[in-house]
């Protein structure tokens, strides 16, 4: 990795990675499931799995419940509640459990109204 260095990091939900490797998938791929001649590699294969099986929503919905989210949470924050999407606020608290600081119930009822209009 010689020379290479982030230049830019945004954190994403599954649903809208999914979004982005479909498109380069079917933009490079062709019927063997090969990219400029060359198959994908195991971990690729894998990764394309993983966010196949695991976004729960579709990117544009969840893209949208994310800005709405970024009003009461950080990106990271609201990035983690799309991608599991809690039932209740036992759920919710779960994830804030490592966080400093304590989230209001008010406000995380709020968040748990914002998720339930996206189910």
């Amino acid at each position: 990795m010689i020379g290479k260095k982030v230049i830019d990091s945004e954190p994403i939900t599954v649903s809208e990675a999914r979004a982005l490797l479909n498109e380069k998938v079917e933009e490079k791929a062709d019927e063997n499931n090969e990219v400029d001649g060359h198959q994908f590699t195991y971990e690729q294969t894998l990764t394309i799995e993983y966010v196949n099986n695991f976004a729960l929503l579709d990117a544009e919905d969840a893209k949208e419940l994310r800005g709405k989210l970024e009003e009461y949470l950080t990106p990271a924050q609201a990035v983690k509640v799309v991608d599991i999407m809690p039932e209740d606020l036992d759920d919710l608290r779960l994830i804030f459990a490592k966080e400093r600081g304590i989230i209001e119930t008010e406000t995380l009822q709020s968040i748990l109204d914002l998720v339930d209009q996206y189910r």
